[in-house]
């Protein structure tokens, strides 16, 4: 979204003022052996040459994403037994290998295959970070060949000691992408932002005024705190060129898949319509019923725009309401109906039995399992996210 002045362009070019009370009510969707190379900020480089998921805690509990209960772990490798579906670790060879120096593609060093684990507080990217300081979460793996697309993760309300998912972002890593998990403004309680909970959602993003309940710095903005996990990770991982997915000082969003669950993945479609992306995948969200945010016009094609939700889930009828109000593509689809690309609908769905509905679609915690130990949504997420 551009800016001008105390303004901000949403989409067509409607302005929101500062403090201006508007109709755009949006989500931002916006997760072998170790050894770990740490620094004070926690801001460690752990390099995992294995293939065991990390599921931490980083479910969505109930209607919150309590993060992962990780206050400054280095090293969480394994996850119970159960793998990554060694599917989900390779293409077939086609995938480009980013060996070559090109301007449109990263430069990714594979030349020591590994798995690249990072975790630092926002703190240790931007010193005037303020708020929201948990543990950010990032994953690479070199083992695979590079898809060229980043894929910002976005944990759901609350205050996370943890970002996000490690889980989740490994999983994602293991299918060629760069992944980061920023932590950011999704405590301040949606109900309280009333018919504009867009406004609420739109300022925690970018920092711009829109909203007399919320008051978001720009240095505690989403998008800022994306630049800033990029620079760091520069820093502390040149082989993984993560530079690339910056440009003029701004995240490259048309590289970047924009992700996230529960209030995150209300937050992946707000992204979606003010920013152009490579494409939005919304897990059991959004909610936001009735609000405005839904039907606005989008820089990201509909078609662009996934959601996948649990029947089990509270509010699995408020997410079917919002794939409707957003004009996703396709029917709503049960998964356990067929099989990938389901027709090609962008509403998918889930009965799979689970102990937690809500959770249950991301990596990690709830997730349900094959008998194999392998994840029982693996084709989906490969589905939604390898467009």
């Amino acid at each position: 979204m551009a800016t001008r002045g105390d303004e901000a362009l949403g989409p067509a070019g409607v302005r929101y003022g500062a403090r201006m009370k508007t109709r755009l009510a949006v989500f931002v969707v916006l997760a072998g052996c170790g050894a770990v190379i740490e620094g004070p900020d926690a801001g460690a480089l752990l390099v995992d040459a294995g293939l065991a998921v990390d599921a931490g805690t980083g479910t969505d509990a109930g209607l919150f994403d309590a993060g992962e209960a990780d206050a400054g772990r280095t090293d969480a490798s394994t996850d119970a037994g159960a793998p990554l579906d060694a599917g989900l670790s390779t293409d077939g060879g086609a995938l480009t290998d980013a060996g070559a120096v090109d301007a449109g593609f990263p430069n990714v060093d594979r030349s020591s295959p590994q798995l690249y684990r990072f975790q630092f507080t926002a703190e240790a990217a931007e010193p005037d970070a303020g708020r929201w300081m948990g543990n950010q979460l990032a994953r690479l793996d070199t083992r695979v060949a590079p898809r060229g697309l980043l894929v910002v993760y976005l944990h759901g309300a609350g205050t996370p000691t943890t970002c996000g998912s490690s889980a989740h972002q490994e999983l994602l890593a293991g299918l060629g992408f760069h992944t980061i998990g920023p932590c950011y403004a999704s405590d301040y309680g949606v109900g309280n932002c009333g018919t504009e909970i867009g406004a609420c959602r739109l300022e925690a993003f970018d920092g711009v005024d829109r909203h007399p309940f919320i008051s978001i710095a720009p240095a505690e903005s989403l998008e800022r705190r994306v630049v800033r996990m990029l620079e760091r990770l520069q820093t502390l991982n040149p082989q993984g060129d993560w530079r690339f997915f910056l440009v003029n000082g701004a995240p490259r969003w048309d590289r970047i898949v924009i992700s996230g669950i529960s209030h995150g993945a209300s937050s992946a479609g707000l992204i979606a319509k003010v920013r152009s992306v490579h494409h939005a995948v919304m897990l059991s969200g959004p909610l936001d019923t009735n609000q405005a945010w839904l039907s606005l016009p989008s820089r990201t094609p509909a078609a662009q725009v996934f959601g996948f939700t649990h029947t089990g889930d509270p509010q699995h009828a408020g997410h079917l309401a919002a794939f409707e109000a957003m004009g996703l593509p396709g029917a709503p689809t049960r998964i356990e109906d067929g099989g990938s690309p389901w027709g090609g609908s962008r509403r998918l769905f889930t009965s799979v039995a689970t102990t937690d509905p809500h959770g249950s679609t991301q990596a990690g915690g709830s997730a349900p399992l094959n008998p194999d130990g392998g994840y029982r949504f693996a084709p989906v997420w490969r589905e939604l996210y390898v467009r």
